[in-house]
């Protein structure tokens, strides 16, 4: 690969997965004209198919393989960065978006127009070669969800959202539905529709309805117009419902370079509050937008507390809540059902943007959406499906709740979701794309990363494939203990098979894992930096330091880290002030310690009752000298312990040891002080 694919794999990661996208729904979208503005935009000399076309092996049953291969060697490289085949997958794209009846191809003929984009040559590349471009859509897919939205939220269908006719190429099709311009339009469509409707969002079905009846689809592209009469209708209205259940009022569905921080409703002991998450990274502690309204950061994580807003109810609710700040913008589109999950980072009930199969749910739902909400969970909730009879004070006025709200078959949570209209509809559980293993009990990471305790293997995840694609097959064996999990759609267990320790295979629509259980791991810990005491003559030296690699055959480390102390050095005890507010003690060579009065033992009471104070405390010293400083109703005064001369440099923090002495410098007139404070002084210029 030369430097031509890289610099298109750069510019594409930049435009589409940038960090501007955070928190936004995201197409990867690319026709010509797109190509041609990134092309003259970013200076790239080649044209994207051109540059693409070069890579591919013709003639071989895997056209595509220096491609992968390329993609293989990055992620060595960097594991968390775009995959790097998006070139390809832009051509794809392009591929999708040519689409469209002309005297040589029909609407529906993708690989002519793939092939004769890449090869100039319609036949070239057929259907029988496509299968490695799709599998690359589902690992694009599943990294931008693996990053939680701070790359844009993924858009890529699952396989079983997808026509069965275009299982394969429906994923560059998925991307070309909505253009830029579509996009554009979008939040105008949103304003006028609104403007008609009793609750927000309307579900993508009647979004699609309403443009029909409206006469608005002259608006949109061909390639939307397109799917308005093909199979691809419900993905596309599923696709527009996601982008209205995420407008938050405003005339841009996605401020270019300004990062969103989500505005969400939490539940924390018995009261409705709101806090941000922002999915991007490098953010301040402390972030303040217009209305004074104030983000402080919950530790070190991506939640802020926010201030300044009035309460959750079920007027802020069921209203878009938007504000601006400096490159970052907080909102929260309008809905009339409000899902909380807990949350493991929060440790509360937090709104979440999907049901979780298997996990308990608290939902409310105002007037407007009580009637979906009830038909959802009669088909498909196994516990929560009777409204909450007792009058909360924290529920909004007018609102119906329900909890816990459990859903155990995934399976029939999904059907349910597709076959009921309204907001719930926009509900659908995390899409999973790939075969892959979660939770466990791992042994050793550092050794290897899927190695686990026997008994505490992981549960696999299964990827929403077309049902009845493939049979679950664990060390090659179909096991009876998993068809329940399976048919349900919900994770499937390991631990309860009772695997042997050793190598364990998960296999599942041609596509195998593998794992490895034990019962113990003796894990070596690999040392960059080994720090002890050097020995010279048989004689250790007196303070600790990181070792060289020559000197370690022959230092003193590990537990029999006591340095050496010349025989005629004897330990020398003084007396500390209990009360004194800060006891410092400054080495001669540098090192700064912070003594701690130890806490009186209970016996004291007991034994002496009438104990004088202030009493004072033991400290010993082992082969060190200097100056033992006490402050007292802001007064230093200093004691000598062997002092010796000052040499700063040799170890310690020689800026904070020069610090406490200047800031001591008056405890003493003793001519040994003297030389410590000039010491100071000279470190401190």
């Amino acid at each position: 690969m030369d430097h031509s694919y890289q610099a298109w794999q750069d510019v594409l990661a930049e435009e589409f997965f940038g960090r501007q996208h955070a928190g936004h729904p995201t197409l990867f979208y690319v026709d010509n004209d797109v190509e041609q503005e990134l092309r003259h935009g970013y200076g790239l000399e080649e044209p994207l198919a051109l540059c693409v076309g070069r890579f591919l092996r013709l003639g071989t049953v895997e056209p595509y393989s220096a491609l992968e291969d390329y993609r293989w060697r990055k992620r060595q490289q960097d594991k968390d960065g775009v995959p790097a085949f998006l070139p390809l997958l832009a051509c794809s794209v392009m591929a999708a978006s040519r689409m469209v009846n002309d005297r040589n191809h029909r609407a529906t003929a993708y690989h002519a127009r793939f092939s004769e984009l890449l090869t100039g040559d319609e036949k070239r590349l057929g259907s029988q070669h496509y299968e490695p471009v799709s599998r690359m859509w589902q690992v694009l897919a599943s990294w931008q969800h693996s990053q939680q939205g701070s790359r844009g939220l993924c858009t890529i269908p699952a396989p079983a959202d997808l026509p069965s006719n275009r299982s394969m190429i429906g994923f560059a099709q998925s991307q070309a539905l909505l253009s830029g311009a579509d996009r554009t339009f979008i939040p105008k469509l949103f304003r006028t529709l609104r403007e008609y409707g009793t609750t927000w969002p309307l579900p993508g079905d009647t979004l699609l309805a309403q443009i029909e009846i409206r006469g608005m689809e002259q608006h949109f592209s061909k390639g939307f117009r397109n799917a308005l009469q093909e199979e691809f209708r419900p993905f596309l209205a599923r696709l527009i419902g996601n982008y209205a259940a995420s407008w938050d009022g405003s005339d841009e569905l996605v401020p270019s370079g300004v990062t969103r921080a989500e505005l969400l409703v939490r539940l924390d002991a018995g009261r409705l509050g709101w806090v941000a998450r922002l999915r991007s990274a490098e953010q301040e502690a402390r972030i303040e937008l217009k209305g004074g309204v104030v983000l402080e950061q919950l530790g070190d994580t991506a939640y802020y507390e926010v201030t300044g807003l009035p309460a959750p109810g079920a007027d802020t609710l069921t209203r878009s809540l938007r504000r601006d700040g400096d490159g970052l913008v907080l909102s929260r589109p309008a809905s009339s059902v409000l899902v909380l999950a807990r949350d493991d980072v929060l440790g509360v009930w937090a709104a979440t943007d999907g049901f979780r199969p298997g996990e308990a749910h608290v939902v409310l739902a105002a007037p407007t959406a009580q009637r979906d909400v009830q038909r959802l969970l009669d088909r498909a909730a196994t516990t929560g499906r009777s409204a909450d009879a007792g009058k909360l004070a924290w529920v909004p006025q007018g609102w119906v709740l329900h909890k816990p709200v459990i859903f155990d078959d995934a399976v029939t949570l999904r059907r349910a979701l597709r076959e009921v209209q309204g907001v719930v509809g926009l509900l659908q559980p995390p899409a999973q794309f790939k075969l892959r293993l979660e939770g466990g009990l791992k042994l050793a990471p550092s050794l290897d990363p899927r190695l686990y305790l026997r008994g505490g293997e992981p549960r696999v995840i299964l990827p929403d494939t077309v049902e009845g694609a493939g049979t679950l097959l664990i060390d090659g064996k179909e096991r009876p203990e998993t068809k329940k999990a399976i048919a349900a759609g919900r994770p499937v267990p390991l631990a309860v098979l009772r695997l042997e320790q050793g190598r364990h295979t998960v296999s599942y629509a041609g596509v195998e894992i593998g794992f490895v259980t034990a019962d113990e791991a003796v894990v070596e810990p690999k040392l960059s930096k080994v720090c002890g005491f050097t020995v010279v003559d048989d004689r250790a030296s007196s303070s600790a330091s990181l070792l060289a690699e020559q000197d370690r055959p022959t230092a003193v480390t590990g537990a029999a880290c006591t340095p050496a102390t010349d025989q005629d050095t004897t330990a020398v005890m003084t007396l500390c002030r209990r009360d004194a507010d800060e006891v410092l003690f400054a080495a001669a060579d540098g090192r700064l310690w912070t003594f701690r009065a130890p806490e009186q033992p209970d016996w004291w009471t007991d034994r002496l009752p009438d104990t004088p104070a202030p009493l004072r405390f033991e400290a010993d010293f082992h082969g060190v000298g200097g100056w033992l400083l006490e402050r007292r109703n802001g007064r230093w005064k200093g004691r000598p312990v062997n002092p010796g001369t000052p040499e700063p440099k040799s170890a310690g923090k020689p800026r904070a040891w020069a610090r406490a002495v200047l800031n001591a410098q008056q405890a003493s007139d003793e001519s040994s002080w003297t030389e410590y404070v000039q010491a100071a002084k000279e470190l401190d210029r």
